[in-house]
C-alpha cells in the first residue's frame, strides 16, 4: 500500500501522526533557548622539531597527539587543574589537523567562558608531555653509555690478562724480526726463528679476541651516540612545544544559539516524524487484528446456529404451515357434502 493513500484514507489518524515532529520540534526548541550559552577556545597548534619535515610525519604526530589529547591519561590530569568534569572534557575536547598543513587545533566547548581557555591549554602542555618522553630518551642515552663503559671495562680486562695493550703491534715486530734473522742469519738463528714463530702464533688468538672487543666497543660508541642526538632531538621538541611560539593563536568565541536550535529543531522533527510514522503503521496493524478476530469469530456463531434454524423454521413466504392430518378431514368433509347434494 502506497503511503500516500494509507495518509488518504485515515485523516485523523494521520493528523495526530504529524503532531509529533510539531511536539517535537517545540520541545527541542523550548529546551535549547532556554539553555546557556557555551563558548568554544580554539587554539592553531604548530607541529614541532623533526615531525614537522614531511606531510606523512605531520599526519602521524597530529593523529598521536589527538589520541592522547582525548585519552584517560590527559584529560584525567586536566580535570584534575580545572572545575571541568571527565564527562564535560570528553564531549568538548576535539584535535584536528587543519588541512595539509604543519598546524593543528585544539578545541574545547562549556558553558563556563572563564574555563575553556584553561583546559585547551593544560589539554596542550599535558599531552605535549606525554607525547614527547624526555625522561625516556634520557634513560636511553643513559643506558647506552652505560654499554660502552661495560665493553671498554671488559677491553681493558682483557688487555691487562694477556699483559699488552696492543697484541697486533707485537705480532708485528716479531714477524719483522723473524724476516730479519731470514734475511741476515746468525749462529743459533734458527733456534731463535723457532722461538719467534711460536710466540707470533700465540699472539693469533689474543688479537682475534681483542677485535672482537674493539667491535663491541666501536657499537657500543655507535649506540651511544645515537642515544645522544636522539635525546637532544627529544630535548629539542619539548622545548619548542612548552614555549608560546607552539601555540599560534588561541580565541574564544560564543557559540552561536541560532545554529545550535535550527540544528536540535531539525534533529528532534525528524525523530519525531519517525516516531509518528511508527505509530501511525502499529496502530492500523492493531486495527487490521482486531477486524480479522472479529471476522472469525462471527464465522465460528454462523456455523454453530444453522442446524436449530432448519429445524424450527415454522414459516415459509408469509404463509402457515398446513398439518396432513387437518387435508384428510378436509377431503372427507367436501366428498360428504357432494354426496349430500346429488341425493
Amino acid at each position: 500500500m502506497e503511503m500516500s493513500h494509507f495518509l488518504r484514507t485515515r485523516p485523523r489518524t494521520s493528523a495526530l501522526a504529524l503532531l509529533f515532529p510539531i511536539v517535537a520540534g517545540v520541545v527541542a526548541f523550548v529546551v535549547l533557548d532556554s539553555s546557556p550559552t557555551r563558548y568554544t577556545a580554539d587554539a592553531t597548534v604548530s607541529v614541532p622539531g623533526n615531525a614537522a619535515n614531511s606531510a606523512s610525519r605531520v599526519g602521524l604526530f597530529v593523529a598521536d597527539f589527538a589520541e592522547l589529547a582525548t585519552s584517560a591519561t590527559v584529560l584525567d590530569d586536566v580535570a584534575a587543574q580545572t572545575d571541568q568534569t571527565r564527562v564535560e572534557l570528553d564531549d568538548g575536547v576535539e584535535v584536528a589537523r587543519i588541512g595539509q598543513s604543519s598546524l593543528f587545533s585544539v578545541v574545547y566547548t562549556g558553558e563556563d567562558r572563564d574555563e575553556v581557555e584553561p583546559v585547551v591549554r593544560a589539554v596542550i602542555t599535558g599531552t605535549f608531555d606525554n607525547l614527547v618522553e624526555v625522561s625516556d630518551s634520557d634513560a636511553d642515552f643513559q643506558a647506552a653509555a652505560a654499554g660502552y663503559d661495560e665493553a671498554v671495562a671488559a677491553r681493558s680486562a682483557y688487555q691487562d690478562e694477556i699483559g699488552t695493550l696492543t697484541p697486533e703491534n707485537d705480532y708485528t715486530d716479531l714477524s719483522s724480526r723473524i724476516r730479519s734473522l731470514q734475511i741476515n742469519p746468525e749462529f743459533g738463528s734458527a733456534a731463535t726463528i723457532v722461538r719467534l714463530v711460536a710466540q707470533r702464533e700465540a699472539l693469533v688468538p689474543q688479537i682475534r679476541r681483542m677485535q672482537e672487543l674493539d667491535q663491541a666497543v666501536q657499537d657500543a660508541a655507535n649506540q651511544r651516540d645515537e642515544a645522544q642526538q636522539e635525546a637532544e632531538s627529544v630535548q629539542r621538541a619539548s622545548d619548542e612545544s612548552q614555549s608560546s611560539s607552539t601555540i599560534q593563536g588561541l580565541a574564544v568565541t560564543p557559540e552561536s544559539k541560532t545554529t545550535r536550535i535550527v540544528q536540535g529543531v531539525g534533529v528532534a522533527a525528524v525523530v519525531g516524524l519517525l516516531v509518528g510514522i511508527a505509530a501511525l503503521l502499529l496502530s492500523d496493524v492493531l486495527r487490521r487484528r482486531r477486524t480479522s478476530a472479529a471476522a472469525q469469530h462471527g464465522e465460528r456463531a454462523g456455523v454453530h446456529a444453522e442446524p436449530s434454524e432448519v429445524r424450527d423454521e415454522p414459516v415459509h413466504h408469509g404463509h402457515a404451515t398446513r398439518d396432513p392430518l387437518d387435508e384428510t378431514a378436509a377431503d372427507r368433509s367436501t366428498v360428504s357434502t357432494g354426496a349430500s347434494t346429488r341425493a
